[in-house]
């Protein structure tokens, strides 16, 4: 059915999820609550249901909305391409409001399909995608041979940062953490070069 009411105010969506960032960020998931993000929003409880079923599904939205990853990457060198991925994720795990948010949104996807689907297909779709990208480009360059399963590799990319933000107690998110699950990557796909350099255990 078409809409033929009122265009939806963007400046209120946007309210919306800097509110739920900022609180969260400032109280926690746990504290925050729609009628909170809606008051402080200058809008309405309703208001904030007709764009969003649930305050996990504002803070989906807000994460991906609030780090951009750009999954276009193309400098026509495997490891570099891999390795800007990495930094964006690094980016990405170590936003104050991911930190923040992630453990109770994951907690809840465990009782929810609806949110643990928008949960993948914010998360990671977008990464698979530009893992995709960056094995096909490099296979068709000739550096390496078909037959490795991009989703495998971006698990293997992305597993590491995703436990570590859930466990800060097993580490940092930092560039030593990129350079060693890169690394793995490409030992996985069967990268070989000699100027790319082996990454020491610490």
């Amino acid at each position: 059915m078409v809409n033929t009411g009122r265009p939806r105010d963007s400046s209120i969506d946007d309210a919306i999820l800097d509110e739920a960032a900022r609180m969260i960020v400032e109280i926690g998931y746990g504290a925050t609550t729609i009628d909170a993000v809606a008051r402080a929003a200058g809008t309405t409880r309703p208001a904030v249901y007709r764009r969003y079923a649930s305050l996990a599904q504002i803070v989906s939205a807000a994460m991906s909305s609030r780090v951009v990853f750009d999954p276009r990457t193309d400098s026509g060198d495997l490891p570099a391409d891999l390795d800007a991925l990495q930094k964006q994720q690094i980016a990405f795990f170590t936003d104050p409001l991911v930190i923040r948010a992630m453990p109770g949104l994951i907690e809840e996807s465990s009782r929810n399909d609806t949110l643990r689907s928008r949960l993948f297909d914010d998360i990671m779709t977008p990464r698979r995608a530009a893992v995709r990208r960056a094995l096909d480009q490099a296979t068709r360059r000739g550096d390496i041979t078909a037959g490795a399963d991009p989703d495998e590799i971006c698990d293997l990319l992305t597993g590491p940062l995703l436990l570590r933000t859930l466990m800060p107690a097993l580490g940092a998110v930092d560039t030593h953490l990129a350079e060693v699950t890169v690394a793995a990557a490409l030992d996985s796909v069967g990268y070989r070069r000699a100027d790319v350099a082996t990454v020491e255990r610490s």
